[in-house]
């Protein structure tokens, strides 16, 4: 006769067994048993649930998986700034360490890589790709990465969670939203990359009427968004059919096309495969420098990305040698420091909040309580 106990231990074994592979079952199945009972048990169309899954925007990483930041190992002072100004934001951030292309053995070196390939670009690309690696390797279905010279709005979660709504109700999808997106991702899942921080803007040519667009009141004016050179962000915005008016009132979601830098953007686990495999695996890194290499891949339609212009982030500039990681020498000429900073296109500062928040005078205090 088997004991009791022996018994008792051997269902809890099977139950377990049970349990965890129906976990992991749900996590990367949108037609397992567990989306099936979710769709059937509430309305995955419903405005209700929609705004509530777009409350999640506000989350500590925005709706995405996490929010993971490049920086090089000797940028303490930047992987300070960053980690200040997520934490005066709400935010939750998790590093991944920039790479010195020196390091990088020449066997790893992709086969298409321009030669003599300058070891900054190389070490952008393999840091990029480590971050893609590092999706690959969770169980998330999204990420957003972040280069570690930042700076958002300080309504950035307002700002996110109404273009959940919107990705949530796309008009420039090409395909249907799964019940799987429809109950678990704030932004779907139809996208290789999310551009959110692009420095220049620009649209394909035959598809400028595919845009989303809708009133914003986190933009920054007019008088800053009217330039008119071929990439400027008042140029494309007047491709994307706004008029002047209407600059610095709407946001506009389209199709990625022409981008630059890789400031802030989100990726999926599909646009992470892509990317290793087409950079990586194929090789084909022919321009060298990632942000050129991703428009490259976006006007030879290899990949699928959405662009938010204006962004929802910029780089945020302080002048002199510290905008750079290529300058060694250990000076900081020219600089004004960060709080003599900047960022671009943005309606206020989430720097300049963490100021106005930190700011203290003990003594003024004092000396006001004692007057009362």
């Amino acid at each position: 006769m088997v004991p009791l106990r022996a018994t008792i231990l051997s269902v809890l074994l099977v139950t377990a067994i049970i349990a965890l592979t129906v976990s992991h079952h749900s996590r990367n199945s949108p037609s397992s048993a567990a989306s099936t009972v979710a769709a059937e048990s509430v309305d995955l169309r419903s405005s209700a649930h929609q705004a509530a899954l777009a409350k999640h925007a506000h989350n500590a990483s925005l709706g995405f998986g996490e929010i993971v930041y490049i920086s090089m190992p000797d940028r303490t002072d930047r992987q300070d700034a960053m980690n200040l100004l997520a934490s005066s934001s709400g935010l939750k951030l998790k590093l991944s360490p920039g790479v010195n292309g020196s390091d990088v053995s020449p066997k790893a070196i992709p086969d298409e890589a321009p030669q003599g390939i300058r070891p900054s670009v190389l070490g952008c690309y393999r840091a990029h790709a480590n971050a893609w690696r590092y999706l690959l390797e969770s169980d998330m279905d999204s990420i957003l990465i972040f280069e570690d010279d930042l700076d958002w709005n300080p309504n950035i979660k307002n700002t996110m969670e109404t273009l959940s709504m919107q990705m949530q109700n796309s008009k420039i999808r090409v395909k249907e939203p799964s019940d799987y997106e429809r109950a678990n991702a704030p932004y779907g899942l139809d996208w290789d990359i999310l551009y959110l921080g692009s420095w220049r803007h620009g649209t394909h040519p035959d598809y400028r009427d595919v845009t989303q667009i809708w009133d914003d009141p986190d933009l920054p004016d007019s008088a800053s968004l009217k330039g008119g050179s071929k990439y400027s962000l008042g140029q494309a915005l007047r491709d994307y059919g706004l008029t002047d008016a209407e600059l610095g009132k709407k946001r506009v979601l389209a199709p990625s096309y022409w981008t630059l830098k890789t400031t802030a953007y989100a990726i999926t686990r599909q646009g992470a495969q892509r990317l290793l495999f087409l950079l990586s695996y194929v090789g084909n890194l022919k321009h060298g420098d990632i942000d050129q290499d991703i428009t490259r891949l976006f006007e030879e339609g290899k990949l699928r990305g959405y662009t938010l212009t204006p962004p929802a982030f910029s780089q945020f500039k302080v002048g002199g040698t510290k905008d750079s990681d290529n300058v060694k020498e250990g000076t900081t000429t020219g600089g004004k420091g960060n709080l003599g900073g900047h960022n671009y296109f943005l309606k206020g500062s989430a720097r300049q909040a963490m100021l106005d928040k930190l700011k203290l005078d003990n003594w003024e205090e004092y000396k006001r309580l004692r007057e009362e």
